[in-house]
């Protein structure tokens, strides 16, 4: 099947070390001169939208709180998952009773939040404070880790379905996605889309990924000599 549509992770996968390499802009500029699809599917939230044009990114969509908003560039928003803010509250109180939190979300008045978010004093405190978290709440929402940062969405959200419906409403196959991605955040949607782990990836990450590119530009260029990355 063609890859129609990249949907990449952000930070550490199109960005590294606090730079993008121009090499990969111009190649994802050739893709979408193509009539191909870019776009980023990342834990960060709308404050990207400014992010992305302060790297001089132009990009198709944008996959935002790990895949609980699909929005386009004009902020328009096409699908989004919400927590309720009593299941937001009731993740507060369980992150502020833990010794190790660095740092979490407080409930505002909000009736609805995209995503809960904590950060813990490293990644493998942050693995175990999510396994927590889907084991107690896991009827409601899922957590996800990104370095030491847990980000938890609606049950049923995630990057991986966030591609899938990336992919639903520009009426594309389910299969037509290549999704680029780094850290435990990302590894269900590898798994699922059959994606690449990009070659600095968390070795957990490299260890699972169906594929592995240099970069994301160099992996759609190979994608479009050949139409495939097998």
């Amino acid at each position: 099947m063609s890859k129609l549509l990249i949907a990449t992770d952000f930070d550490g996968t199109f960005i590294r070390g606090g730079k993008i390499d121009p090499a990969d802009l111009e190649a994802i500029a050739a893709w979408r001169r193509a009539g191909r699809l870019f776009g980023f599917v990342t834990g960060r939230g709308t404050d990207f939208f400014d992010t992305a044009r302060e790297y001089g990114v132009a990009a198709d969509y944008f996959l935002l709180y790990n895949g609980a908003m699909l929005a386009l560039p004009d902020r328009t928003v096409c699908k989004e998952y919400l927590i309720p803010r009593g299941v937001f509250a009731r993740l507060e109180a369980h992150f502020r009773a833990l010794p190790d939190v660095y740092w979490f979300n407080e409930a505002g008045d909000a009736p609805f939040y995209h995503q809960y978010y904590a950060t813990m004093e490293t990644p493998e405190r942050a693995l175990q404070a999510a396994e927590r978290v889907n084991r107690l709440f896991g009827e409601y929402v899922t957590a996800y880790v990104n370095g030491p940062h847990v980000n938890v969405g609606k049950k049923g959200s995630g990057k991986a379905q966030g591609v899938f419906d990336a992919l639903a409403y520009f009426h594309l196959p389910r299969d037509a996605a290549a999704v680029f991605g780094d850290d435990f955040n990302d590894m269900e949607m590898l798994r699922v889309h059959g994606g690449w782990a990009v070659a600095t990836a968390r070795p957990e990450v490299l260890a699972m990924a169906p594929h592995v590119c240099e970069s994301v530009g160099k992996a759609a260029k190979e994608l479009m000599i050949n139409d495939t990355f097998d």
